[in-house]
């Protein structure tokens, strides 16, 4: 699990090497688990991008790992995830159908299989 990073006097440093980098010739920055207040201001501070993976509203793009989102993973998720399905469950009840009907001689019928 990743920790929040930026808080209190780290937050100053963070904003500090975000501005470094884009003097450096970065096209962007990615803010990963970072206070959204934070987020924000280096948002506000850079002329370039800013990507965030938790890192709030104030990014200029957001990432979501997919499987988090479609809900695959299984486990503890970071705060910032959001699950917008349950693919887990889906492909969960497919496989079983599935193994159900192989054992049962039922799958593969005659309307799936060649003549």
């Amino acid at each position: 699990m990743r920790r929040v990073q930026g808080r209190g006097d780290a937050g100053e440093q963070l904003l500090a090497d975000a501005r470094e980098l884009e003097r450096a010739g970065a096209f962007a920055v990615v803010l990963e688990s970072v206070p959204a207040e934070l987020g924000s201001r280096v948002s506000a501070a850079l002329r370039i991008p800013t990507v965030g993976i938790g890192a709030g509203p104030g990014c200029d793009a957001q990432i979501l790992v997919w499987q988090d989102m479609a809900g695959l993973t299984t486990g503890h998720l970071p705060r910032f995830v959001k699950q917008y399905g349950n693919m887990r469950g889906c492909l969960l009840t497919a496989a079983r159908q599935y193994v159900s009907e192989v054992a049962a001689g039922s799958y593969p019928d005659q309307a799936h299989s060649y003549a």
